[in-house]
């Protein structure tokens, strides 16, 4: 190994503090060698004293008997010497200090016949003042110059060459076990486990390695704890980043990482790499034409040729996360990048479950009254991390009390400030505004217990959570994969309830625009029945695309159609259990909050007199 070798492995090995300080250290060498030639360069411009003989020195005594003796032609008195010239031609200087011994010297050398001056010493001019003020300032600048650039490269030096953007976690200690629910996904990701630790079972039967999994789903749904669990179980490193760690200002800092990473990862017998967020690295190429579109071709390009060459290049799986499949690039997706596609989807009501045994499982005491299948049908919807999230509120509303154990009370109070926010510590005390809310709230409540084909009401209330001044929950009796044309108008018609009971107590003129989101999941829900499910006899069985300037007037006139039936019977059933509506909104304007089975209570009891 020559020299060079040898300097060029120390740089590579070297962390980026040392090569910037060594490299600064470098920069001030060379300023102050610029300076020293600089100031050489300008004296050897400067006129040059002629070479002088060096004069002889003598004391006072022998200086002064020459005086005496009439051996001095002439004298120059300076500030500290006398200097003068013998009828000989010899130099003399006589060094006394800054004093003269005897004031009265100029005059007595004056009359012993010795030419006595006294030379002005030149004033220094502009030059010599430009010339002191270049030397101090010039160096200073240089300095604060190099500070500067260094204060604002290093960051950037530091994300070129380190690897601190990557986590490599040697052992991640997390398994299959930790992971509650998703039993379909972790089906197919025993086969990377099981390549992992035992690739020969592949061999054996002549199966391709699988080069990578694609996990797809929602935010939340656990698919990074996934990824955890397969290098856990499997035993081996785990490196870890996300797409965005591949964008960077510098041409070129996205292809290298690429790069990087994976000669990171070979030198791992065995190990996963986890890209999160993979959307950012894998967006279809060519969309862009500007400098950073073509950057991420280029970090795309150098990802889907590392990732060709696994069979050659060691024994590395690539799991891969995205919500986004539809910006994925094709050729990133294919088999033989990316052979198992892993459905991440939200959990249903048994796994929503056992996530929650997961997080209160000898971590979080739980009162007699707590039933988790019970908080999992109140969760329809979360995801794994809501759920997790869930749990901690629970339990800080729980501290917060006092208390050392969670209650069911917690979990409800936790799920309404997930869901709808903190609950309002300014609470209105306009009684027609709570009258109102109240009223709304009812007949949402009313149209739920009198349609057989609606989800039962869990809880109401009237008290405001950030922006909802009220809400009426209700709750799925059963995990639902399919919904029926009777269950769609019966939500239609629970939803247009609130409306249709401001309408039918205050008036038309007085309705508010507390319907906002209740107009808004009816549309949803409508279009969907016309243009998605085929549930329109005017439209038929079929797919309605949407153009830029909508569906079109014959579809927009059957989704008004649908909702105004909706908001009829609404009308309708309300009209014919107005006591109904007036007890219910009594007992919520009189306790703010009711559970599910109180509001079934006062109903069937408002419905006996009619009965009878």
């Amino acid at each position: 190994m020559n020299i060079f070798q040898k300097i060029k492995k120390t740089i590579k090995d070297m962390s980026p503090k040392n090569i910037f300080r060594l490299t600064c250290a470098i920069c001030f060498i060379f300023m102050v060698a610029g300076v020293i030639n600089l100031h050489n360069a300008v004296s050897s411009l400067m006129p040059q004293e002629k070479v002088k003989v060096e004069p002889t020195t003598v004391n006072y005594t022998e200086f002064m008997k020459k005086v005496t003796a009439h051996e001095l032609t002439k004298a120059t008195i300076l500030a500290d010497r006398i200097e003068a010239t013998e009828k000989s031609g010899t130099e003399i200087v006589l060094y006394h200090g800054r004093i003269l011994t005897e004031p009265t010297l100029p005059k007595v050398m004056d009359e012993a016949g010795v030419e006595v001056s006294f030379p002005e010493e030149d004033a220094p001019g502009i030059g010599d003042y430009i010339g002191i003020i270049f030397a101090v300032l010039f160096p200073l600048s240089m300095m604060v110059f190099f500070v500067a650039a260094g204060t604002l490269l290093y960051p950037q030096i530091k994300e070129k060459f380190s690897a601190s953007w990557m986590r490599i976690v040697p052992k991640t200690g997390v398994t299959f076990k930790d992971v509650a629910g998703q039993d379909a996904g972790k089906e197919e990701l025993e086969e990377i486990v099981t390549f992992l630790k035992h690739p020969e079972k592949y061999s054996d039967t002549g199966a391709r390695v699988p080069c990578g999994v694609l996990m797809i789903g929602p935010a939340g749904t656990g698919k990074t704890l996934l990824a955890e669990a397969v290098a856990g179980e499997a035993g081996v490193p785990f490196l870890a980043c996300t797409g965005s760690d591949f964008s960077n200002k510098f041409v070129g800092v996205g292809r290298d990482r690429v790069e990087a990473m994976f000669k990171k990862a070979r030198k791992f017998k065995k190990c996963i790499i986890f890209i999160d967020e993979f959307d950012s690295v894998a967006r279809v190429r060519g969309a862009s034409n500007s400098d950073v579109g073509r950057e991420q071709d280029t970090t795309l390009n150098q990802l889907l040729t590392e990732m060709s060459g696994f069979g050659k290049r060691g024994n590395v799986v690539v799991i891969a996360a995205s919500n986004r499949l539809d910006v994925l690039d094709p050729a990133a997706i294919r088999p033989g990048r990316f052979d198992r596609h892993v459905l991440i989807g939200l959990p249903d009501i048994k796994d929503r479950e056992d996530i929650l045994k997961v997080h209160t499982e000898d971590k979080i005491p739980l009162d007699k009254d707590v039933d988790l299948n019970v908080v999992a049908r109140g969760t329809p919807g979360f995801s794994g991390a809501q759920l997790e999230m869930l749990c901690n509120e629970a339990a800080v509303l729980s501290s917060r009390r006092g208390s050392k154990l969670v209650t069911a009370a917690d979990f409800e109070s936790a799920r309404d400030k997930v869901l709808m926010g903190l609950e309002s510590k300014n609470k209105t005390t306009d009684q027609a505004e709570r009258k109102l809310t109240a009223y709304h709230e009812a007949g949402h409540a009313l149209l739920a217990c009198a349609n057989p084909h609606s989800d039962p009401v869990h809880q109401m209330t009237i008290m405001q959570r950030g922006t909802a001044l009220g809400m009426m929950m209700r709750l799925p009796e059963k995990e639902k994969l399919s919904v029926t044309l009777a269950q769609l108008k019966a939500d239609l018609d629970v939803v247009m309830a609130g409306r249709a009971a401001e309408e039918i107590v205050f008036g038309k003129e007085f309705v508010t625009s507390g319907a906002m989101s209740d107009i808004e999941r009816a549309t949803d829900i409508a279009t969907n029945m016309v243009v998605n499910w085929g549930m329109s006899e005017a439209i038929g069985m079929r797919k309605i695309a949407q153009s830029p300037l909508g569906y079109g007037e014959i579809v927009d006139r059957e989704i008004k159609a649908v909702l105004d039936g909706a908001y009829l019977r609404a009308i309708e059933t309300l009209n014919s259990q107005r006591p109904a509506l007036d007890a219910i909104a009594e007992a919520l304007l009189e306790r703010e909050t009711l559970s599910g089975k109180e509001v079934r209570a006062i109903y069937k009891a408002s419905l006996e007199p009619l009965a009878a």
